[in-house]
Parts: C-alpha cells; structure tokens; sequence
C-alpha cells in the first residue's frame, strides 16, 4: 500500500471510530456528519468522498466489527462441539460487543434492518463474513447428521439469522445487554427449533 493509500485508509478508520462514538447514544439523527467530522478532524465533505451516505456510514462502521467477532469465534471453537454450541460460541462474541457499545446497536436496528433500503442487511452479513461463516456451520452440520440434509442451507440460515435478530430486539426492548443472558435467549429458541416444533409431521392442505 502506497504512501497515498495508507494515509487515505487512516483518514477512513477515523471517520469510523468518530462515527461509532457519536452513534452510540443511539440516535442516528442526532449524530450529525458535522459533529463526525469534527472528531475526526476532517472537512465534513470528507466523510462523503468515503462513504456515499450517511446509512452507508453506519452500514461499514458495523461490518469490519461483525467480522472480527466471527473470525474469532470460528478459530477459538473446538471442532468436536455440536452445532448449537459452535453456533452460540460464535453468536457470543457478537453479543459481547453489542454489550460494549448498545447505542451503536440500536442505530443498526433502527437505520440498517429496518431500513427501506433493500439489501442493507444482506451486505451487511455478506461483507462481514456472516454468512459463510453459517452457511459453513450448517453444510457441517447436515454432512454429520445433525441438521435435516433435505433444507437448502440458506433457509436454515435465514431462520437461524430471524431468532437471532429477534434476541438482539428483545434485550434492546428491555436494555438488557448482558451477554450471557442474551446467549441464554438465544440457545433457547435455537435448541427448540432444532427439536422441532410439530409433535407430528402435519398433514398440508390441499
């Protein structure tokens, strides 16, 4: 990386921290570019000729956190762990940062998975590694036995991700954050899908 890139990469680290620590009183309205800037010690302009938007701010300022959390918790876990356990140790470093910065998260929930913009949370897990880091998870899984080889991994995935979000806004509702309770929310509901709900395979309408 030449000298021009690296300063360039530097200026884009700070808009990030600047940003994250104005988000985290979890009002993306009140965390103005102008006061971003400011942090950063940069021209407010600059913060547009890094990213295009405001939300596409918040967007990258999740993403490079959501993949360290999974890096790690993919190469701390021990492979002879059932899925459930791999899954919640990786969901764990997750909700531990969460748990640092609550604001930052009610941002996302706010602007980014409830956004009119399609896509935001797809390039969100996409960029981040999520849903490799998954879909990797699963394959292992349904290969081993644990999880039905007949569902498409992506749909696994996707109601895994639903149960998932769902215990980021349950704790947000009641601004609890702590991390073990929330891998406790978690590991609950994901266990009793892995059981099943139906009792009996049900008879489909025709």
């Amino acid at each position: 990386m030449n000298i021009r890139a690296t300063k360039r990469e530097e200026t884009r680290q700070k808009i990030l921290e600047a940003a994250r620590n104005c988000f985290a009183s979890g009002d993306f309205d009140s965390a103005s570019t102008r006061e971003i800037a400011k942090r950063a010690g940069v021209a407010e302009g600059t913060i547009f000729n890094h990213f295009p938007t405001k939300e596409e701010l918040v967007i990258c300022c999740i993403g490079a956190q959501m993949a360290e959390a999974i890096e790690i918790g993919l190469y701390t876990m021990d492979p002879e762990w059932c899925f459930v356990d791999r899954l919640m140790h990786v969901a764990s470093y997750r909700f531990a940062q969460i748990g640092l910065n609550p604001g930052m998260w009610q941002v996302i929930m706010q602007q980014v998975v409830f956004t009119a913009r399609k896509g935001a949370v797809n390039d969100i897990m996409q960029s981040s590694g999520l849903i490799k880091a998954f879909q990797g998870l699963i394959e292992e899984a349904q290969l081993s036995g644990e999880l039905n080889a007949n569902l498409s991994p992506e749909l696994i995935r996707k109601s895994l991700m639903a149960l998932f979000l769902f215990t980021i806004h349950e704790h947000m509702s009641r601004q609890n954050f702590d991390c073990e309770d929330m891998c406790a929310t978690l590991r609950e509901l994901v266990e009793a899908q892995v059981m099943g709900l139906w009792a009996s395979k049900p008879e489909l309408a025709a």
